[in-house]
């Protein structure tokens, strides 16, 4: 039986509301309810999986729940915010660093040299990133440093005259935010979020890692809970090529369907657009790592939503679940959980696609 507003749930939206899983806004993920869901609907058991781990919802909401978890991401960013959002912390040395950081006074110590970055900030805001960014790099414990770097982050978005819409950023003026304000009071507001926050001390392994070629032991893991890139024609992650080139020296980081040059033929000769067909193929080879590295009998969660094209739609539920079976995992469900119409030029409808989760189980062996 599947929760009333499993439309929402399958969103980012609900994330916003909860302490830790809000610290960085993931617009592409989905909500801690969906893993809360799965895990009780389904008897899922861990080790949980989440090969494409995005900001650790998955891992996050498994350690509430005391469950062991492992995840990776292509995004080194991702990668970051998952493990900042799941690492057990010494609040004594986090509240000391932030007086530190109090009695500082940001000057201009270096210039990150990108015009067009410096073009989207209000004078003197990226000299403070920057010099907030080299204080955190001398902090020598990691998992505080990384604590602080994700604030740092986080506010860097705030206060940058961008706005994210759908696969790109839009510039939109704001007010001259104090960049010193803003990330000390959200390295405070994550502190008191671990002080109100129970939690188990298991901490999920996460690390880099592409979800087609990553492999993990044969039957190691017991269930799976995740959602892939959806198919789309846009590049979403380009809307965080500001963060990725401030942070991680990287512009861009390919997760879409044409990460793959060519389609190799596992999804059949069916007509539909090139991207496509590589999307498939390369989600051909997800499941069967998936197939992989479950134990027999282990269940597999996938939030999936359809692709939505100029002139065409494409329903990448029922694709994947023919693929899945062609692996050898039985479909135990398809649950719809919304539909959203796909439009061209934000006028003209082309049609509708679904956005699904799909129950997937490995069968037990003979």
């Amino acid at each position: 039986m599947h929760p009333k507003n499993l439309h929402e749930l399958v969103t980012f939206v609900p994330n916003k509301a909860e302490p830790v899983h809000n610290w960085l806004y993931y617009k592409e993920g989905f909500s801690r309810g969906v893993v809360e869901w799965a895990v009780k609907e389904f008897s899922l058991e861990g080790p949980v999986c989440d090969p494409f781990c995005g900001v650790g919802t998955t891992l996050l909401a498994c350690k509430q729940l005391s469950l062991e978890s492992i995840g990776f991401d292509v995004s080194p960013m991702a990668v970051l915010a998952s493990e900042v959002k799941t690492r057990n912390y010494s609040l004594g040395e986090i509240e000391k660093t932030l007086k530190e950081f109090h009695k500082m006074h940001p000057r201009e110590i270096g210039k990150f040299q990108n015009k067009k970055i410096r073009r989207l900030f209000h004078a003197g805001q990226l000299d403070d990133i920057y010099f907030f960014y080299r204080k955190v790099q001398e902090i020598e414990d990691a998992k505080i440093r990384n604590f602080f770097l994700l604030a740092l982050i986080d506010t860097t978005g705030r206060v940058a005259n961008v706005v994210k819409i759908g696969g790109s950023l839009r510039k939109q003026r704001k007010p001259h935010f104090p960049v010193k304000k803003l990330f000390l009071g959200k390295v405070k507001k994550m502190l008191l979020d671990l002080e109100a926050l129970k939690m188990s001390e298991t901490e999920p392994k996460v690390f880099e890692a592409d979800a087609r070629m990553a492999k993990l032991k044969e039957n190691s893991v017991g269930s799976v809970i995740t959602s892939p890139p959806y198919l789309n024609k846009i590049e979403y992650t380009k809307v965080y090529k500001m963060e990725l080139g401030l942070f991680f020296q990287e512009q861009e980081t390919k997760l879409r369907a044409y990460i793959a040059d060519e389609a190799t033929g596992h999804a059949g000769e069916t007509k539909m657009p090139v991207i496509a067909k590589a999307y498939f193929d390369d989600m051909h080879r997800v499941l069967k790592n998936m197939f992989h590295y479950l134990v027999p009998g282990g269940k597999a969660i996938i939030v999936v939503g359809g692709g939505c094209f100029p002139y065409e739609t494409v329903e990448s539920d029922d694709i994947l679940l023919e693929e899945a079976e062609k692996i050898g995992f039985k479909k135990i469900d398809k649950i719809v959980a919304r539909n959203v119409q796909c439009m061209r030029n934000r006028t003209i409808k082309v049609g509708t696609v679904r956005e699904s989760v799909l129950v997937l189980e490995k069968p037990t062996e003979n």
